[in-house]
C-alpha cells in the first residue's frame, strides 16, 4: 500500500516545473561506509526515476586526513553521482578541510589539499566556487537564483573558516561586514524570489550560524533556506535538536530546511530533500528515507510570507538590538 506521501508526490509530478535533489554529509573516516552508504542512497534515487535536474550537495563529502581515503571517497563520488549525468552544485563543509586542519603544521601546507572540491571543480557542469577563498557562487533553478554560501580558505592556506567561524588566521582574514552587506545587496538586486543554501544554518536554525548570520537580516525575496551539518538523528552533536527538521530563521518568515545526512551511522537514516517548485510557484520539500525507499513526510512552504512588510533599516535595527550574532 502506498503511503499518502508518494500519493501526493505522483499527484504533483504533472505540475513540476523545477526541482533539485539536496543532499548532505556523506562523510565517513572508512571509505567502505561511505561506498554502502552512497550506493543505496543512488539506488533509491534511480528507483524514482532521477526526478530532479540538479544536485545539491551542502558539504562533508569527506572526513579526517588520511588522503589516500580522501581520494578514494572523491573517486566513489563523482563516479556515483556522475552516472546520474545531472549538474551538481557543491558548497564545501568542516570536514572537506579536516587535511588541512590537522595536517597543516606537519607538512607545511601552503595550498589547500580538497580532492573532492577540486573534482567538482574541474568536471564539466558542475558547479562550485571559482577559488578556494570564495565566499559564495550562484546558478539558477529555472527562474530562481540559487546563493550557495561555502566554508572557505585563503589559497595560501593563512586562513580557514569552518562551522561558521574562523578557525585560524583571523588576522589575515579578508572580509567584513561590508562584504556581506554587497551579498545582500545583489540579493535584494535579483528581481526574482531568491534560494539560499550552505553546509550551515542561518541564525534559528541547528548548531553553527555565526557568520552566516552575518546576512541577516535577509531580504524580502528570499524565499527559504536549506543546509546541513546537523544530522538528524545524532543525539551528540544535535542535541535537543537531534530530530529537528525544519525551523524559521532568526526574527524573519522565511523557512530553513536541515537535510544531513546521507549516512545512517551517525544519522538515523540516509536521508536527502527533493525540492520541487510547481506551475504555480508553490514549492515542496519532500523528506527521503533512502533505507526504506520511502517518502517520510512532505513540507509546503508558504508562497506568501506571513508578516508585515518592514523597512530593512528598520528590521537590521530590531535585530541587532535582540541578538548578538553580528
Amino acid at each position: 500500500m502506498k503511503s499518502v506521501y508518494d500519493e501526493i508526490y505522483q499527484s504533483l509530478k504533472p505540475r513540476v516545473k523545477n526541482s533539485a535533489w539536496i543532499v548532505s554529509d556523506l562523510q565517513q573516516s572508512l571509505p567502505e561506509n561511505a561506498k554502502r552508504c552512497l550506493d543505496l542512497t543512488l539506488e533509491d534515487f534511480n528507483l524514482l526515476g532521477k526526478p530532479a535536474e540538479m544536485i545539491w550537495y551542502l558539504g562533508d563529502s569527506v572526513e579526517r586526513w588520511d588522503l589516500s581515503h580522501l581520494e578514494a571517497m572523491t573517486k566513489m563520488q563523482v563516479d556515483g553521482f556522475g552516472s546520474l549525468n545531472i549538474p551538481l552544485c557543491y558548497v564545501t563543509g568542516n570536514h572537506d578541510y579536516d587535511y588541512m586542519r590537522y595536517r597543516k603544521e606537519e607538512l607545511q601546507l601552503k595550498t589547500p589539499v580538497m580532492p573532492f572540491y577540486d573534482a567538482v571543480r574541474a568536471k564539466e557542469g558542475w558547479h562550485t566556487t571559482k577559488t578556494p577563498q570564495d565566499l559564495y557562487f550562484k546558478v539558477k533553478l529555472g527562474d530562481y537564483p540559487v546563493y550557495f554560501f561555502s566554508d572557505h580558505i585563503d589559497n595560501e592556506n593563512r586562513w580557514l573558516v569552518t562551522h561558521s567561524h574562523i578557525v585560524y588566521g583571523e588576522e589575515y582574514y579578508p572580509y567584513t561586514q561590508k562584504d556581506a552587506d554587497a551579498i545582500r545587496q545583489e540579493i535584494i538586486n535579483e528581481n526574482h524570489g531568491v534560494i539560499t543554501a550552505s553546509h550551515y544554518c542561518m541564525p534559528g536554525g541547528n548548531r553553527d550560524s555565526y557568520l552566516m548570520s552575518k546576512l541577516t537580516p535577509l531580504p524580502e525575496n528570499v524565499l527559504i533556506h536549506f543546509y546541513g551539518h546537523s544530522h538528524i538523528g545524532d543525539f551528540e552533536w544535535g542535541g535537543k535538536d537531534a530530530y529537528r527538521r525544519i525551523a524559521w530563521v532568526d526574527f524573519e518568515d522565511i523557512p530553513q530546511i536541515d537535510v544531513a545526512s546521507m549516512e545512517n551511522i551517525r544519522g538515523s537514516f540516509c536521508r536527502s530533500a527533493l525540492l520541487q517548485i510547481y506551475d504555480d510557484d508553490t514549492m515542496a520539500v519532500f523528506f527521503r528515507n533512502h533505507d526504506a525507499h520511502c517518502f517520510t513526510e512532505v513540507y509546503f512552504p508558504a508562497k506568501d510570507k506571513q508578516v508585515l512588510t518592514i523597512p530593512h533599516e528598520e528590521r537590521q535595527r530590531i535585530i541587532r538590538d535582540h541578538i548578538h550574532y553580528v
